[in-house]
């Protein structure tokens, strides 16, 4: 029997009040046609959040630790200091700098709502579950700003919506969910300020989000801001002309050293002098063979892929990008953790890489610009994972910052299958009505 307390009522509460305002917001956003099919999604994925949340403390909870330690540690770590907080034993502070805010804050958001509502792990994977349905709405007003077909923007936001890994993931106490929102309200605001600047209300949008990334994991939010540097930098107006293309590849390439020196120096601001290419090519090798902390071994990407020096590291860029992407590779068994992703990859694998790969190639003839916005954008942070993550489990959780993003061109390609199959269902219609018609002719010819 499930053992509900006052804490998990008010959870299931703020979650509920928290959809109601992205339902809210999903009627007054979306066109007038479009309107019934977000407001549906988003009420569906809210309750499914919270279902989750619901189901994973309440009724796995013995099964529970194995899938969520951190939340469950923080969760601990947050009733001890609620506590001691009412007892007059210990006060919060605020972090006074950057490279504080990335661990004091998340851990302060989780005592302030212990020491409010009560002791449940669930009140913060409602603040975090709500905020990451947002994406949906995210996601439906890029495709509309892009000018992607209806049927794309519809199959883009559902796997936004219900792919049961990024449900799975918003609804943990973690700073992951956290940066996806982010990550995603930031690409639709660089977006709409990058068509005009007049637009102060995504002058400000992109401010904040900007501002929440920097304070919850600072170097992700320094490259969210690289990324946007360079996408700004690509799809700035100029002249189409030899000179228009000249000028915005010299800022490019001004632009990106640049980014990437501010980058990493605020990495080694945050964790130390050690955080460098070096330190990523070790963690990366240390994660492969397994002996960071126990339960990792097994969990290694299936891929043997190990390297000496920093230089070969980024040679191995390419593959190490598609292991963040799709890895557990669902032909390789592994421990119970990884195959019961399996399910999911196999449609990655089989049903979203097709459609991904279509997408893309459509968006390159049709919508170059929109596209290398959006890969640029993200490529900083999936450059940076790639280079130091080699565990199956850290690269799904680690990939959902940047997956609602690149879920777009999979929602694109189906579309394009969409019309090739009307158009060759069409071809085959007209084939068999001529067919028809010249069997007709031959039966009048042999005629008496």
């Amino acid at each position: 029997m499930p053992n509900i307390n006052m804490g998990d009522l008010w959870a299931l509460i703020l979650m509920g009040g928290g959809g109601m305002l992205l339902w809210s917001l999903a009627n007054k956003l979306a066109t007038a046609s479009e309107a019934p099919f977000l407001r549906n999604v988003i009420a569906a994925t809210v309750v499914l959040r919270a279902g989750w949340s619901f189901l994973q403390h309440n009724v796995l909870g013995q099964y529970y630790p194995t899938f969520g330690a951190d939340t469950i540690a923080r969760f601990g770590e947050a009733q001890r200091l609620a506590q001691a907080w009412h007892e007059g034993l210990w006060v919060p502070q605020l972090p006074t700098t950057l490279a504080q805010s990335h661990s004091l804050l998340i851990n302060l958001k989780t005592i302030l709502l212990v020491y409010i509502f009560g002791p449940s792990p669930m009140l913060s994977e409602a603040l975090t579950g709500t905020a990451n349905a947002s994406i949906c709405i995210a996601v439906y007003l890029i495709c509309r700003h892009i000018k992607v077909t209806p049927l794309a923007t519809r199959m883009s936001v559902l796997l936004n919506a219900f792919l049961p890994s990024l449900i799975f993931w918003s609804t943990q106490d973690l700073k992951d969910p956290i940066l996806a929102v982010c990550g995603a309200w930031a690409l639709l605001a660089m977006l709409k300020v990058s068509e005009r600047w007049g637009r102060a209300q995504y002058v400000l949008l992109l401010a904040i989000m900007n501002a929440v990334a920097l304070v919850y994991r600072p170097y992700v939010g320094i490259l969210l801001i690289a990324g946007q540097v360079l996408a700004w930098a690509y799809t700035l107006r100029l002249p189409k002309s030899t000179f228009g293309s000249m000028a915005r590849v010299g800022i490019f390439l001004m632009l990106a050293p640049v980014a990437v020196y501010v980058g990493i120096r605020e990495m080694k601001d945050t964790y130390g002098e050690g955080m460098s290419l070096e330190w990523a090519n070790e963690q990366f090798n240390v994660n492969r063979a397994g002996a960071v902390k126990s339960g990792l071994n097994g969990s290694e990407y299936e891929i043997p892929l190990t390297a000496s020096s920093p230089a070969m590291a980024i040679v191995q860029l390419p593959i190490r990008v598609l292991l963040l992407i799709l890895t557990p590779i669902p032909i390789f068994p592994g421990p119970v953790r990884r195959m019961m992703m399996f399910p999911e990859m196999w449609f990655v694998y089989l049903w979203v890489v097709p459609r991904f790969i279509k997408g893309v190639r459509e968006a390159w003839r049709k919508n170059r610009q929109a596209l290398m916005a959006i890969l640029l954008m993200v490529a900083p942070i999936i450059f940076a994972y790639a280079l130091k993550t080699s565990v199956s489990g850290e690269a799904v959780r680690m990939r959902t910052q940047f997956l609602p993003e690149l879920l777009i061109f999979a929602g694109i390609g189906h579309a394009v299958i969409q019309r090739e199959r009307i158009a060759a269902a069409d071809v085959f219609k007209r084939k068999m009505l001529w067919m028809r018609q010249k069997q007709q002719w031959d039966q009048e010819d042999v005629a008496p």
